[in-house]
Parts: structure tokens; C-alpha cells; sequence
């Protein structure tokens, strides 16, 4: 029987929390420490963090649907490391900033699909996914990889 699911990480965001395959993921950085853009031109642009001997741009997922939100002042704060993404125009790593606990969880390649809550950026979002009671989103990686690019 072939397995029908993906393993993926469940990253806090608003408004709904992220799924992101782990392959993905290089590594959770749990306590950053972000080096703060002197003058970000925009408010999801949080910083760089330095992994790997590398520096790695840091954004907030959150703050990329909503201008209002002001992350700064949050506690808990982990950085997920992504690896390059394919087919972006930037072949990179980057971190997307939560706050709260990430967890890994089991996803039915059959799953039910849900409705695009109103505000989010369409151009961010691949999917909505609904296990249960439960909605998440599936961000669109190639489009973070243009995001990055900004930095």
C-alpha cells in the first residue's frame, strides 16, 4: 500500500497557520538572534539572521497579509529556515519569523480544501488545507522567493 501522506511542519501564522513540507525546512531556529534592517521598507521584512556561516534574510508570513501587525514585540520567537526554493529567482536560504511552537504532523495527500480567508494575499497562498476542524495554509514558495528577493 503506498503511503498518502506528506510530513510537514505546522508553523505559526496569522491568519491561519502554515504547512510547509519538512523537505523543505534546513532547520527551526528556536531564539534567534536578528540583525534588525536599519530602515526595512517594508514591515514583513524582519532582518537577517546568521545560520550557517551565512547571512539569511527573515521575513514574517504574518505581516506579508497584514501592514497593522507588529511582531516586535512578541515573545517565543523561532526562525524557520528554508532551504532554496526551486525555480525562484533568488537560490538561497531564508527564514520565515513565528511565534509559538512548530510541530511536524502527518498531511493526507487527500485532504479537503478550504476557503481563502478574506484579506490574504492571493499571490502567497498555493492552498488552503482543512484537516478536521482545523484550517492551514500552504504558502506559495516559489512567490516567498520573490519576496526574498526584496532584501
Amino acid at each position: 500500500m503506498a503511503n498518502n501522506s506528506i510530513d510537514c511542519y505546522v508553523v505559526p501564522a496569522k491568519p491561519l497557520p502554515l504547512l510547509i513540507p519538512l523537505e523543505c525546512v534546513a532547520e527551526v531556529v528556536k531564539k534567534p538572534d536578528l540583525q534588525q534592517l536599519s530602515q526595512a521598507p517594508a514591515k514583513w521584512m524582519q532582518g537577517y539572521l546568521t545560520w550557517e556561516n551565512q547571512r539569511v534574510p527573515v521575513l514574517s508570513y504574518s505581516a506579508l497579509h497584514d501592514s497593522s501587525l507588529d511582531e516586535s514585540k512578541k515573545r517565543n520567537a523561532q526562525v524557520v529556515v528554508l532551504n532554496p526554493i526551486p525555480d525562484a529567482a533568488r537560490k538561497a536560504f531564508s527564514g520565515l519569523l513565528c511565534f509559538g511552537a512548530v510541530k511536524t504532523l502527518p498531511i493526507d495527500t487527500q485532504s479537503a480544501y478550504g476557503e481563502l480567508p478574506d484579506g490574504v494575499d492571493r499571490r502567497y497562498v498555493e492552498a488552503v488545507v482543512k484537516l478536521g476542524e482545523e484550517e492551514y495554509l500552504v504558502p506559495k514558495l516559489a512567490a516567498l522567493g520573490v519576496a526574498f528577493s526584496y532584501f
